[in-house]
């Protein structure tokens, strides 16, 4: 941390000098124009002009130890902002190693393979911030995880195994989304020009709306797993009884949507209603796990039952995470 002292000139106009390493970082000269915006008691001072062109990184794989550290790695590069992520090969295993590419392109939107000659490949990340909205983002998650609960509670009311798959297969939509909001949330916290164009007015959100798209992505985890668990509990029993299930996952759903209808809302009796419905949930994920232990199935029926308690329990918990965001965003700052 430096501190600068603040001069006078002109008689009205207030100069501070900038940082020489920032300057020359920046890629300034004298002459230049900066932006100074000011932000909640704050200034943040840009480069005139955040976007110079497109960022780019290379991998060369000899220095990655496995194809899934490789997954990882350009992952990371996509969440932090990269545009070119160029992978050069090293002629062994190549077949493998795109196959791995490929596949992880699967759960990032926006990218595309532009070159792929022998031993090298090119990814292209073409993605425009105003056309997608970060709360508009946000919001499309929200739907899919809304129509997911949904439609667990009909698998289960209807013993649809089929629908019971469908709601799994939606969950890698949600796995797209998140990638897509953590890029674009580390480039706001960044650049306040990024942050405008995607429609986030103070920086406090960012570290909001990052909690709210990690709880997001857990409920679509806990949902695929809900599912996957009543698959394999319906090849033990063939017509199990998921009735009481159905019932607390209904209410979870409530709460679910509340949360998120408080959070875009700023609703503050939906919010008081979420932690009073979450606490009631509670006290009935009790019961039934009691229940549970004092029945008479076998014990593999039993646990994956319990998992399936638990995990609908889970979203209902991740709902008040997403509630108590709600209320910290909604306050004022001081």
């Amino acid at each position: 941390m430096e501190t600068r002292k603040l001069y006078m000139t002109g008689g009205s106009t207030y100069v501070v000098s900038l940082p020489k390493k920032w300057v020359k970082k920046s890629g300034l000269s004298k002459g230049d124009s900066v932006v100074v915006i000011e932000q909640e008691g704050s200034i943040i001072i840009e480069p005139g002009v955040v976007e110079r062109g497109p960022k780019k990184i290379s991998i060369d794989v000899t220095d990655v130890p496995s194809i899934d550290a490789l997954e990882r790695l350009i992952i990371a590069y996509y969440l932090v902002g990269f545009d070119t992520i160029e992978i050069k090969l090293n002629g062994e295993d190549n077949l493998d190693y795109k196959k791995g590419i490929r596949k992880i392109l699967k759960f990032l939107i926006g990218v595309e393979i532009v070159e792929d000659i022998g031993n090298s490949m090119t990814m292209e990340i073409l993605l425009d911030h105003k056309r997608m909205p970060t709360v508009e983002v946000l919001k499309r998650m929200h739907i899919i995880n809304k129509s997911m609960l949904t439609d667990l509670v009909r698998a289960f009311d209807e013993g649809n195994l089929d629908l019971a798959r469908d709601v799994i297969y939606r969950e890698r939509e949600i796995d797209r989304l998140y990638f897509l909001v953590v890029r674009q949330l580390k480039s706001a916290a960044r650049y306040q020009e990024v942050s405008d164009k995607l429609g986030i007015t103070h920086q406090r959100d960012s570290l909001g709306f990052r909690i709210v798209v990690k709880s997001f992505e857990r409920i679509a985890d806990h949902l695929e797993g809900i599912l996957a668990n009543y698959i394999k509990l319906a090849e033990i029993e063939k017509k199990p009884d998921m009735g009481e299930f159905s019932r607390l996952a209904t209410r979870v759903l409530g709460v679910y949507d509340d949360a998120v209808s408080a959070m875009f809302n700023q609703d503050q009796k939906l919010l008081d209603r979420v932690f009073i419905e979450d606490k009631e949930i509670d006290k009935e994920h009790a019961r039934l796990s009691n229940q549970l232990f004092e029945s008479k199935k076998d014990v593999q029926s039993s646990l994956i039952e319990k998992k399936i308690l638990d995990s609908i329990e889970r979203i209902s918990g991740y709902s008040t995470d997403i509630a108590e965001i709600a209320i910290n965003m909604s306050v004022e700052v001081p």
